[in-house]
């Protein structure tokens, strides 16, 4: 499995290449033109909007794991790396030639650039192996704890179909479904990680420079949902809204907070967007859902934003020991969280997973 997926990842990435000579000359050198507009949004997005769709039905990709990864990284990447070239947010460092960029948004992960050096910054061997082992590591672990939810009945299941009660009003403040989005929390987390070790280690090993981590251990270090966000859940696609959609909105005259929201209303969006593609045999999950969790959590931030810098605000928040603001964040998505996770648990998203991961299965009685 690894070795076909990594397969289809350099093969996305060499497409992405390609593209990128086109999109280079007619968008990034005409930023926030007449003819960066209608290509940008009339061509170049709606190629990548479709193809993940058509690459799924041509391979016939039937594993949710293996279409996760080859469908949704380097499309999704590609959408707001367009939209931020046609707004004039492209990195300086990406525009100075073909070739700077062309490695720019073919690689499926954040490069270092050295502003000092003026260039990306190179890694030897050793880098390249300590993100195998990484990547070792978290593969084995995360196999550990999916294992606990089949074998502990403490855990939550997954792969059954959308319980009939999933949506309904009050299990927004049930506390055994907060545990359960909880621990689909971690488990996800420890999906992405696991994979972003392997996108790194891939990287590193091609291109042989130094790429931006792309989880930061957002669930246990993280303090405030600005930072939970932010700083620490997946960089890649963090830094991908930042270029692509909020600095377009302040650009258009947007408020912070408005650029927030248009942020999160996108990332909910592109969520709905991937379920479809990867998750064809479920049912859930009802649509606009995930985007209001996202709505929600763009909520939180925007409070944080307006209150946090209040003089009784910040002396409680400075009083409250580390742990207990965690878990403070960590509540606040809580009673929505089923709404987000709805796709990938009751799906045979984690069930597919077994195979990359060796996770400890019950044996079956005959």
């Amino acid at each position: 499995m690894w070795i076909e997926l990594v397969c289809f990842i350099v093969a996305n990435a060499s497409l992405a290449a390609l593209f990128s000579i086109v999109l280079y000359f007619v968008v990034v050198r005409n930023p926030s033109t007449k003819l960066a507009y209608l290509t940008g949004f009339g061509l170049f997005l709606p190629f990548w909007i479709f193809a993940p769709k058509v690459l799924c039905s041509f391979c016939d990709l039937q594993n949710k794991i293996f279409s996760f990864c080859v469908c949704v990284v380097t499309p999704n990447v590609s959408i707001f790396r367009i939209t931020e070239a046609i707004f004039g947010f492209t990195p300086e460092y990406a525009k100075k030639s073909l070739s700077s960029f062309a490695l720019y948004f073919a690689s499926p992960m954040y490069l270092v650039y050295d502003k000092k050096s003026d260039k990306f910054l190179k890694v030897g061997w050793t880098k390249v192996l300590w993100h195998l082992q990484r990547f070792v590591g978290f593969l084995i672990f995360t196999g550990l704890l999916q294992s606990l939810f089949t074998l502990s009945s403490f855990f939550p299941s997954y792969g059954q179909g959308t319980p009939s009660n999933w949506y309904h009003i009050s299990e927004i403040f049930n506390p055994v479904m907060w545990k359960s989005s909880i621990l689909y929390a971690i488990l996800f987390q420890f999906y992405l990680a696991t994979f972003g070790e392997g996108l790194s280690f891939v990287t590193t090993l091609i291109t042989r420079r130094q790429v931006v981590a792309m989880m930061n251990n957002p669930i246990f270090g993280s303090n405030s949902p600005a930072e939970f966000w932010g700083r620490r859940w997946n960089s890649l696609i963090h830094t991908c809204l930042k270029n692509g959609v909020y600095k377009p909105v302040r650009k258009l005259g947007g408020s912070r907070e408005m650029a927030v929201l248009a942020s999160f209303v996108a990332s909910g969006l592109f969520h709905e967007w991937i379920l479809p593609v990867v998750i064809f045999d479920h049912d859930g999950p009802v649509p606009g859902t995930t985007s209001l969790f996202f709505v929600w959590q763009a909520m939180l931030i925007s409070l944080e934003y307006t209150v946090g810098h209040w003089k009784i605000v910040s002396n409680i928040t400075k009083s409250l020991p580390g742990l207990v603001k965690t878990g403070l964040v960590i509540l606040s998505g809580a009673p929505l969280g089923h709404w987000f996770c709805d796709g990938y648990v009751n799906s045979n998203f984690f069930v597919h997973g077994h195979i990359g991961l060796m996770a400890l299965l019950p044996l079956k009685d005959e």
